[in-house]
């Protein structure tokens, strides 16, 4: 019961800190003698601090209380097809440090290394103990086992059956975690941008396609994790060749009229699209009827543009897409499905990843995670 009510107060500062002990009685629901004996041993620990006065009602200020970002750090990262980039942050999920570098291939061979190396300097740069590091989670493009920390198979790096954590592990003491990389973009938008919604599709468009599902609040993964593969949708069953070796998957069919596999063609390209021209109509049309299936079968309530697109893609786009939607959806069934921008346009995978992380610490428990 002690750890469960550290973990609520915990997360209230995470989502509205500085507070006083009288706005975490009232938001926590928690008795005032139970917040001041948690908040004594905590701030005993260095994990609260005070930061301030809040303002008065009429007897004295009352003090503000928060987080102590230099408590605890957390590592987090993004393996695309194009790079790796690995961030520190503190566990008030501000970016104190990030490192990016270009995918050596074949990756067989030198992805471990090169994670290796950098999470070191990062370290080193720093001036950090590893007790200090509360885990590393790295969200990576394909098919993930999260249970065993492999990546069960990515076309985009050419790996199968893959070992992150066991290598990793060897390394380094604190917890290492794998996820999908879209899974931990969408999950960003439910702690850091569109908090109100609880079922929505994180739609990621370059440096490559893929999608994140959240139904009821959770990542939803499937049976075997394989959930989510928007890229790999056959809409032309002799169309173009796929990284995976098939042909007429969404990504390819996109890619004959927007490169998407590489961000700078992706930027280029779509800047010198001109609206209503027949290469937008065409892309804009795949993606909506990808899209209008994906609702079809999951009822969700929104979606939301991740990537690159949603650094350059003007209003127009997202009316369009919500048109073409319209248009291809049966009667009712798109009525109340919003199309969006995602809040977060830079770093959303390291910033879903690091919320992961933090929440699956030793400062949460299972329930709260």
């Amino acid at each position: 019961m002690k750890k469960m009510n550290t973990s609520l107060i915990i997360r209230e500062f995470n989502n509205n800190g500085p507070l006083s002990r009288a706005d975490l009685t009232e938001n926590t629901g928690l008795s005032p003698t139970t917040i001041t004996t948690l908040i004594d041993e905590m701030i005993k620990d260095n994990l609260i601090m005070k930061v301030g006065e809040g303002e008065s009602s009429g007897g004295r200020k009352p003090i503000l209380l928060d987080l102590n970002p230099k408590h605890g750090y957390i590592l987090s990262g993004w393996i695309s097809g194009e790079s790796i980039s690995i961030a520190l942050l503190d566990i008030k999920y501000n970016i104190t440090d990030i490192i990016e570098k270009e995918i050596i291939f074949p990756t067989d061979q030198n992805l471990i290394l090169e994670i290796k190396n950098i999470i070191e300097e990062i370290i080193s740069t720093n001036n950090l103990s590893t007790e200090k590091i509360l885990g590393l989670m790295l969200g990576i493009s394909g098919i993930i086992n999260q249970q065993n920390g492999t990546i069960k198979y990515s076309a985009l790096l050419d790996l199968e059956n893959f070992s992150i954590r066991e290598p990793l592990s060897k390394h380094f003491p604190f917890p290492i975690n794998i996820e999908n990389d879209t899974n931990l973009a969408a999950l960003s938008e439910k702690e850091f941008g569109h908090k109100h919604l609880n079922n929505y599709i994180y739609l990621m468009i370059a440096p490559e396609i893929g999608s994140g599902i959240i139904i009821d609040n959770e990542i939803y993964r499937g049976r075997f994790g394989r959930a989510g593969e928007f890229g790999h949708l056959l809409m032309e069953k002799d169309g173009p060749r796929c990284t995976c070796g098939r042909k007429g998957c969404l990504a390819p069919v996109l890619s004959q009229y927007i490169p998407i596999n590489k961000a700078q063609k992706f930027r280029n390209a779509f800047k010198d699209l001109e609206p209503g021209s027949k290469k937008y109509e065409k892309f804009c049309d795949y993606l909506a009827i990808a899209l209008t299936n994906y609702i079809h079968l999951i009822d969700n309530e929104a979606i939301i543009f991740g990537g690159e697109l949603v650094k350059i893609a003007s209003e127009k786009f997202y009316s369009d897409i919500e048109e073409k939607i319209m248009k291809y959806s049966m009667k009712n069934m798109y009525d109340n499905v919003k199309v969006l921008p995602a809040s977060l346009s830079d770093n959303e995978v390291i910033m879903g990843g690091a919320s992961f992380c933090f929440h699956n610490s030793k400062y949460f428990t299972n329930k709260e995670g």
